[in-house]
């Protein structure tokens, strides 16, 4: 694992939501150790969080899928529902087959099986942080079923350059920012311009909505 010192993983704030005590304080540590986020909020209650979200959106939350006979994904709702676009990572230890399809219709950038090594936990905020999609190894993001959470844009792919389009469907791949700079032999600023109009024509708010549309337009 690198270390974030001196890049722009610094200064984030990063919010927790695990009801399992001894598992929520072993990954607040873990995160802390290896992210350094200018602050992190641990909750055990599922609406307690979604209370600190909205008051105060955080670059990333993290939650388990079933908190205190709340359901993450009705946080997640909620979030969007107030227009908070905040990245997030999903937990849980009950993987169900079509969980990753739900979750990416919510807008979740991450979902990571509690029963792997906490390792994957790390590589999913890497991943996501930069920008990409990370989904525990044996359970990718299949494309979400018409029943959708979040309607895509009515736009055709001939709104972006070639480009563009290079770029998105490297982005719909799970690559990160450095690999596609590498990739296309440019600079990660320059990708990041990329993305960032990418998103604005389509008119977008994050990468896991992006992916979707990318493959209903066929730049999967």
């Amino acid at each position: 694992m690198r270390t974030t010192s001196g890049d722009k993983k610094n200064n984030l704030r990063f919010i927790l939501a695990d009801d399992t005590k001894t598992f929520g304080e072993l990954l607040k540590v873990e995160l802390i150790r290896h992210f350094k986020p200018a602050e992190l909020l641990n909750f055990s209650d599922g609406r307690e969080a979604l209370n600190a979200c909205i008051n105060n959106p955080p670059d990333l939350l993290i939650t388990d899928l079933y908190l205190n006979n709340y359901d993450g994904r009705d946080l997640i709702r909620s979030l969007r529902a107030n227009n908070i676009f905040t990245r997030v990572i999903v937990l849980t230890a009950y993987p169900e087959s079509n969980l990753p399809a739900q979750l990416v219709a919510l807008g979740v950038a991450g979902f990571v099986d509690k029963n792997s090594p906490i390792e994957q936990i790390n590589k999913a905020v890497n991943r996501v942080l930069d920008g990409g999609m990370f989904f525990s190894v044996g359970t990718p993001p299949p494309l979400p079923t018409i029943n959708n959470e979040i309607s895509l844009p009515s736009i055709d792919a001939s709104i972006l350059s070639d480009r563009e389009k290079e770029v998105v469907q490297m982005v719909t791949r799970g690559m990160h920012s450095k690999q596609i700079a590498e990739a296309l032999n440019i600079s990660i600023r320059t990708v990041e311009k990329h993305r960032s109009r990418i998103l604005s024509k389509l008119s977008l708010h994050d990468i896991p909505t992006l992916v979707r549309w990318c493959l209903r337009n066929g730049l999967g």
